[in-house]
Order: structure tokens, then C-alpha cells, then sequence
């Protein structure tokens, strides 16, 4: 398997690559319940109204855990409230609405049909490029900071095989856009999954390859749902986040900067 990247997606004029930095916006867990579904819209209009993001990141969980089963129509629900922003969106699965269900099946198929290609929904969005192999993993290089998306989940293993696989190709594929993303001067890897032992083999195969990237990396994640900054994780070069989830606080605000010294800066927009 090999990692089809076009060649537009890292190169570029060197003053778009150091400089100016990328801001973008992330949130995840949520709408949990009905009444966080209007948070969601109040959350992207905020984010749009600012004019500082480039894009806004929801890193999975778009439903609560408390069912066991789903109906296509919340799919198509937040959806259709993601839709309304005026920035290119990027969605992440979660097991909320995947894994932890009584049919894991159904629930990817709704969210396959309604989040695959989400950003395609959009104008103004970057050179991206999908995983053969898994469609749902992306990349994009935007002012010299690459930006991979993975399908990485924690919660039940409904199936050990595809749990393993899927892991493997994760870190395949992030081990892959980082060894071609010579000229970035970051890198930030989306997820749903925070730190946990069914996931562990993934971490410590992306642990390896960010030490061999050698410049910052974030990690980004939602799940636990409390706000969290851990440096030199896994790695000196590693920063891991977790973002809020939507209920309690609006999207984070992320500035990846040219300083070595403060790579990422988060701004949470809190009252």
C-alpha cells in the first residue's frame, strides 16, 4: 500500500510555508441531546462570524452514547447542521455512532452515506488526498502545516480483525504523509480516540514516525470531553489535545505559528 499524495499537496512557494500562520477550529462530542443541536449552529456561526479559521475540524461522537441504536435521520440532522457553515468542514467518525452499537454495520453505512467526502460541500478547500484503502483517512497541506485526518476510535472492539487493520493502516498512513511532507514545518493528526489500551498499538507506531518527522506534531482529539494539554507526549516533538465537547464549550481555536518555541497556540473562546 502506498500513500498516492499529488505533488501540489507539499510543495509550494517557501513564502506561503513559513510565516503566516494556519488557524483552523475543532470541536467534537456532540449534539449530544436536542437542545445542544442549536448550540452546534450558535458554535459555527461563531466560527464563521470571527473570519480567523481556515476550516473547522468535528473530530467524531456527532451523537450521544445512551443508544444503542440511531436512526438515519440524526445522521442526516447534523449534517445538515454542519453544512451550514461557511468554511470547508472535515468530519471524523466516532464510536457513538459507529462502533458502540447494537449494529455497527448500520451505523457505518449512515455515516459513510452522509460524512464520506463531507468537505466536497464546500468551496475554497485544499488539495486533499484520501487513503486508498480507507477513504475516511484524508490529508492536506495548508501554509506549510500538514493536516491528516484518521479513523481511529476507541470504545467496543466489535471486531478484532478490522480493529487491528484499521489501526495498521492509521498509522500506515500517517507514518507515510509524514515521511513525503519534507518541506511542512508542522503536522497535525485529527482523531477521535484518546489515549487507551486498545489503541495503544497505533500510538506507539505514530510515536515512531513523529520522531522521525522531528518537527512539531499535534495531536488532536476529542472523547474524554475534558479540556486537556499534554507536551512531549509519546515524543518531545508531540503536543496532545483534547478538545471540549459541544455542550459545554465552543470550538477551539487553533494557531499553528512558525515559532519553535510555541508551535500551536489554542484559543478556547471562553466567556
Amino acid at each position: 500500500m502506498r500513500c498516492l499524495i499529488v505533488a501540489a499537496l507539499f510543495l509550494g512557494p517557501l513564502a506561503n510555508l513559513y510565516g503566516e500562520p494556519l488557524v483552523f477550529s475543532a470541536t467534537g462530542c456532540g449534539p449530544y441531546k436536542l437542545e445542544e443541536e442549536p448550540l452546534l449552529v450558535k458554535h459555527i456561526q461563531q466560527v464563521n462570524t470571527d473570519g480567523k479559521s481556515e476550516f473547522l475540524v468535528h473530530l467524531g461522537d456527532i451523537v450521544s452514547g445512551t443508544k444503542k441504536v440511531w436512526p438515519e435521520a440524526q445522521y442526516i440532522k447534523v449534517a445538515d447542521i454542519l453544512k451550514t457553515s461557511t468554511i470547508p468542514v472535515f468530519v471524523l467518525p466516532g464510536d457513538n455512532e459507529w462502533n458502540d452499537l447494537d449494529n455497527p454495520d448500520q451505523g457505518w453505512s449512515y455515516w459513510a452515506k452522509h460524512f464520506t467526502n463531507f468537505e466536497q460541500h464546500f468551496k475554497n478547500l485544499p488539495a486533499l488526498t484520501r487513503q486508498r484503502v480507507r477513504p475516511e483517512n484524508f490529508a492536506f497541506e495548508s501554509k506549510g502545516v500538514l493536516v491528516i485526518g484518521i479513523n481511529l476510535v476507541v470504545g467496543r472492539v466489535h471486531d478484532k480483525k478490522e480493529w487491528q487493520k484499521r489501526m495498521q493502516d492509521d498509522a500506515d498512513w500517517v507514518g507515510e504523509c509524514l515521511a513525503r511532507a519534507g518541506k511542512t514545518r508542522a503536522a497535525v493528526v485529527c482523531a477521535q480516540a484518546m489515549p487507551a489500551v486498545t489503541v495503544e498499538p497505533f500510538f506507539e507506531q505514530f510515536a515512531r514516525h513523529a520522531k522521525k518527522y522531528s518537527k512539531p506534531v499535534l495531536y488532536l482529539h476529542a472523547d474524554g470531553h475534558v479540556w486537556t494539554v499534554e507536551k512531549a507526549w509519546k515524543a518531545a516533538n508531540i503536543t496532545r489535545v483534547q478538545t471540549d465537547q459541544v455542550g459545554r464549550n465552543p470550538p477551539v481555536q487553533v494557531t499553528v505559528s512558525d515559532d519553535p518555541n510555541q508551535p500551536f497556540v489554542f484559543d478556547r473562546r471562553l466567556p
